[in-house]
């Protein structure tokens, strides 16, 4: 299984930054852009620009087995830079640069912005963004450079769960698991049999987390608890009507913020494998399976 970091970049890493840019934008840009405007987009992402955002801590990069293959940046809510090298591309790794992105942003502002170029539009719509302005800028010579201002609104708010909220979590768990289930024609898999008393005891003994939508209801939620330096993540679920748009790895990704420094391990059905494949997009390992009865087999992973 590959090794996945993000990490802030340091002054060493300027020119891969800058070289990685530069070998997306040379690839893919020139199929929608003159090369006037390839140039231009090549003189706004300078070696000079990239280093000076790496100096006041805007730019982190994506590593893969110690490869540097992706990298993002932001300035306060902007997102300036989501780029990744067009052969790692389609595996993932520009949503997991957006899913920290949009983490940061969101733990601080309402709104997360920026300007896409043509070929990213339909990346950030499939992640909730919607376009408020279309823009072009003259650069010169007869050349215009046209772009989209998009934005998205923070929507979702994650935070601790109350006792009172138990209830509700226990109703969407029911609710989130019927995929699961289905998987195994509708067995009554744990997560559909856990009772009111099994749920408070998990409360009592670690952390649960609860998604909210604008109107205060509960789309999401996962829990952990640690034992002897293991942190165990379990129940990570999201509304039906909510999957696919990165609520699941913002979800992940909260839940970790709890518990620095700590070795992650969570579980989940072997015929998952949409799950297994978030997982180990957020830098989770396989280390054991475990069979539950001749139907149900568990996938252990680790971080």
């Amino acid at each position: 299984m590959s090794r996945i970091e993000y990490i802030k970049a340091t002054e060493s890493d300027a020119e891969t930054v800058c070289n990685i840019v530069r070998g997306t934008k040379a690839v893919i840009y020139p199929h929608y852009y003159t090369q006037a405007v390839v140039d231009f987009f090549g003189r706004l992402h300078s070696l000079e620009n990239i280093t000076r955002d790496i100096k006041a801590g805007k730019v982190d990069i994506l590593k893969v087995d110690g490869t540097i293959v992706g990298t993002g940046s932001r300035d306060e809510n902007h997102i300036t830079r989501v780029y990744v090298l067009p052969e790692y591309e389609g595996k993932g790794y520009g949503s997991i640069i957006m899913d920290h992105l949009e983490e940061e942003i969101f733990s601080e502002y309402e709104i997360a912005n920026l300007d896409a170029s043509l070929p990213a539009t339909m990346f950030y719509e499939h992640r909730g963004f919607r376009t408020v302005e279309h823009r072009k800028h003259d650069i010169g010579d007869g050349e215009v450079m046209i772009y989209e201002i998009m934005e998205k609104g923070r929507f979702a708010e994650i935070k601790k769960a109350d006792k009172a909220d138990l209830k509700e979590i226990l109703e969407l768990q029911y609710l989130a698991y019927q995929s699961e289930a289905a998987l195994f024609g509708g067995k009554k898999i744990p997560p559909l049999t856990e009772t009111p008393e099994e749920i408070e005891a998990e409360y009592e003994q670690g952390i649960i987390l609860k998604m909210t939508d604008s109107d205060g209801g509960i789309i999401g939620s996962v829990r952990a608890k640690e034992e002897e330096g293991t942190v165990y993540v379990g129940k990570l679920m999201v509304h039906p009507d909510y999957q696919k748009k990165g609520y699941g790895t913002r979800l992940l990704l909260s839940i970790e913020k709890y518990f620095p420094e700590k070795r992650f391990e969570l579980f989940t059905s072997t015929r998952s494998l949409a799950n297994i494949r978030m997982y180990e997009r957020m830098g989770y390992n396989s280390f054991d399976t475990r069979k539950v009865d001749d139907e149900i087999e568990f996938v252990y992973l680790e971080k």
